[in-house]
């Protein structure tokens, strides 16, 4: 099938205003009678508040209003456990937790206001291990965990710190083990770690008397906000409105509420006000969301063949103060941690863990890096042990058609070609002689498989309207939000493929406004190019007919024997009997003002087909859907010297159905690499002992810069269409992070014969490895 306008790069649609500077972000709007907001955080990372005194703050000059938590009794949670108030009540349980909010004339006057509130605190043990905060069941850090409402899909164990506990139970452990000729295991350790999206948290709040909020959000998930926000404070949904204007990344820690529902709560002692808050740097790390956090101890059972027998893990996650997204985060990892191979004896355990630290929230592959990272680590280990290239032992254990995966699902043909993904790597990666060891450098390489689903809502849609413009051209109005990745002009190009009008003729609307854009879930999960751009294509489709209807009493045949080109609706038989579009789009009128027909706008949506939770006894179901396979590659270089580690070259293929844009799938991969490779050799959040967070800004948080890079990135796509999928696509943006630790930790085993289990592997590390002192 040829396209004109799928597979093919254009220019972004935000581009121009960007590089301009006329994209207008939250910071940017001015509101009448604006006022603005500073929060009060804890001294302690747990502890009880005994009293607060805002006397002196609320004289201080310019303050208008000084909100603590003092007698809230409202709860929220954004994923369905409601386990977090607005601002703190009667204790602390993270070190960002806001205490109280302090709202002036001017952002100074607010700082200068904080430190004259006067809060007393009885400090408590403070708890940052996942596995020891599992154990302890003397220190809670939520004693009424019992309580919370929450899903049915979740299983907190009231009197612990576990606030879920996901199993999976697949086969007969047994009877595996039985059958198992060789063993390998290992401890796994994943810290926590920052989104460092460049755009700071923002949230602008008006209230309209007692009853109506309009909200402007750096959020990745404005209905999810406006449902969050209806609920806390019993509205209906309609009375609030959410607005998001351009959004400078987000990465998965924008999709969750954070500092939203505080900000509301305040404002809504101002009515008629308007209320700013942007988190400093330091805020965005300590007040918001953190990502990733796991220890694991994990096993691999094999025959003498390769056969993979059994897997058996335990997964600990230090989810932080409040459990919310993190629920979910827990149950991914559980059942990707077997990774995308055929084991039919499964043993899972996965443990969200409350502890004293920020919440965890959705981070790039919502834990399926983690999950990766164990069974990646493992299957390297057993090819080693049983002397078998590590190629070939995943080759030997693949998933393909037929085969069910961890949850029970049985892979389809259209799921996509793992074995192809594969061999690609291996041919790039082995495309020259593997350098040999010199004075200065000693030379690594490795590779990782990897699997991925979105995870989301089982209801979790998209939804589209299309207008026809009296000339014929398009307004699509969608609620994807667009953070960078080029969501909007991957939804263009797919709207000028279905509605057969040229690209320039399209338009996308730029801002998403609750009360005029059509439902989305929220932009996460890799899922918007597919939900958004099925849902294009059905509204196209709902749209032409109109026009064919609106034609058809003038050409004198029915829609059946009509045709649309995008320019004209003509008769299949008879192309030269035709009617302009633009004479359609309002209905057709004739010479006397008669007019017959309807106006040419549609609206239709689209959702993950067969999406279901997971099952509560053994955690298998559908909770999949749909999923993209992918390998990939490194070479690298350790300088033995000073154990700096060098990317030569990163190889990533992945079988992402039909490419939308070439350019913007680059984009994605080699971005998602660069950031991977910055989770495995430099990133981790520090903690002291007290709780404190030790490196919450940019100057001291170590991230990856320009020159840690791949000296060279190589992206092959493999096209197997997705018939499910908008012009064959499959969802591929997270997916570039998920393997990329793994396939570096193979290489730095293959270069050193050391097995680390922990990342960040630091330059410190290797050197007492290859130094012998470790």
């Amino acid at each position: 099938m040829s396209f004109k306008y799928i597979g093919k790069s254009f220019e972004k649609t935000d581009g121009y205003s960007k590089v301009t500077g006329m994209a207008q972000f939250v910071a940017d709007i001015k509101l009448p009678r604006m006022l603005h907001a500073q929060v009060l955080r804890p001294k302690f990372a747990h502890a009880l508040i005994k009293s607060i005194d805002t006397l002196d703050a609320e004289k201080s000059e310019g303050v208008y209003k000084v909100i603590t938590g003092r007698g809230c009794k409202i709860f929220f949670g954004a994923c369905g456990f409601l386990d977090q108030n607005p601002i703190a009540v009667d204790k602390v349980r993270h070190i960002g937790e806001p205490v109280a909010v302090v709202i002036a004339d001017t952002v100074q006057h607010a700082k200068m206001a904080l430190p004259k509130i006067n809060v007393e605190y009885e400090p408590l043990p403070v708890l940052l291990d996942p596995v020891e905060a599992a154990h302890n069941k003397d220190v809670l850090i939520h004693e009424k965990l019992g309580e919370y409402p929450h899903l049915p899909s979740y299983f907190p164990q009231p009197g612990t710190n576990i606030f879920h506990h996901y199993r999976l139970r697949k086969g007969n452990i047994e009877k595996g083990l039985k059958e198992t000729d060789f063993i390998v295991e290992g401890e796994f350790e994943f810290p926590l770690s920052a989104h460092s999206a460049l755009e700071p948290h923002s949230v602008i709040c008006r209230w309209e008397g007692k009853d109506r909020v309009e909200i402007w959000a750096t959020s990745q998930a404005p209905f999810v906000l406006q449902q969050v926000i209806a609920d806390m404070f019993k509205l209906p949904h309609s009375n609030v409105r959410v607005h998001i204007p351009y959004l400078g990344g987000g990465f998965g820690g924008k999709s969750d509420v954070t500092i939203e529902p505080m900000l509301v709560y305040a404002a809504k002692s101002l009515p008629g006000y308007a209320v700013k808050f942007i988190c400093s740097r330091k805020e965005v790390m300590t007040s918001t969301v953190l990502g990733r956090g796991m220890k694991a101890q994990a096993k691999l059972g094999a025959k003498k063949d390769g056969t993979f027998t059994v897997f058996q893990a335990k997964l600990y996650f230090s989810d932080g103060a409040f459990g919310d997204t993190a629920t979910n985060i827990v149950t991914v990892a559980g059942h990707n941690s077997v990774g995308p191979y055929v084991i039919d004896n499964c043993h899972v355990d996965s443990y969200g863990v409350y502890t004293n630290t920020p919440p965890v929230g959705a981070y790039r592959g919502y834990g399926h890096p983690e999950g990766n990272f164990i069974s990646e680590r493992l299957v390297e280990l057993m090819a080693k042990k049983l002397k078998m290239s590590p190629f070939e032992l995943r080759r030997k254990n693949f998933l393909y058609e037929g085969k069910k995966n961890s949850l029970g699902e049985t892979i389809r043909d259209y799921n996509g070609n793992l074995f192809k993904c594969l061999e690609n790597v291996e041919k790039e990666l082995f495309s020259e002689p593997k350098p040999k060891e010199d004075g200065r450098y000693i030379y690594g390489r490795g590779i990782a498989a990897m699997m991925k689903s979105p995870k989301g809502a089982p209801n979790a849609a998209s939804c589209c309207q299309i207008k026809f413009c009296a000339d014929g051209s398009i307004l699509v109005n969608l609620s994807g939000v667009d953070m960078g990745q080029g969501a909007q002009q991957a939804m263009r190009q797919i709207a000028a493929e279905s509605l057969k009008i040229p690209l320039e003729r399209v338009s996308i609307f730029r801002e998403i406004d609750t009360q005029h854009s059509p439902w989305e879930w929220q932009t996460v999960a890799s899922m918007f190019t597919y939900r958004g751009g099925n849902a294009i294509i059905k509204t196209a489709e709902k749209a032409i007919k109109i026009l064919k209807k609106n034609a058809a009493p003038i050409l004198k045949f029915g829609i059946d024997s009509l045709e649309y080109d995008g320019e004209f609706v003509y008769v299949k038989t008879d192309p030269d009997k035709r009617i302009a579009v633009k004479n359609l789009v309002r209905g057709y009128m004739y010479k006397n003002g008669l007019t017959v027909g309807e106006v040419a706008e549609a609206t239709a949506g689209d959702r993950l087909p067969g999406y279901t939770d997971p099952d509560p006894k053994f955690g298998m179901g559908t909770a999949g859907g749909i999923w993209t396979f992918g390998c990939q590659g490194c070479e690298l270089k350790i300088d033995k010297k000073t154990g700096e580690v060098t990317i030569d070259k990163f190889i990533s293929s992945f079988d992402v159905g039909k490419v939308i844009s070439p350019q913007m799938i680059r984009g994605q991969i080699v971005g998602g690499v660069v950031m991977g490779i910055g989770q495995t050799l430099k990133e981790k959040i520090e903690f002291s002992e007290d709780g404190k967070i030790t490196n919450a800004t940019w100057l001291k948080y170590k991230m990856p810069r320009i020159n840690d890079a791949p000296r060279k990135q190589v992206v092959i796509c493999v096209e197997t269409p997705e018939i499910r999928g908008p012009y064959g696509a499959r969802c591929i943006a997270e997916h570039p992070m998920v393997a990329v630790s793994s396939s570096i930790l193979n290489a730095l085993f293959d270069a050193t014969n050391h097995n680390f289990f922990h990342i960040p592997v630091t330059s410190e590390d290797i050197l007492r490895v290859i130094g012998g002192k470790a």
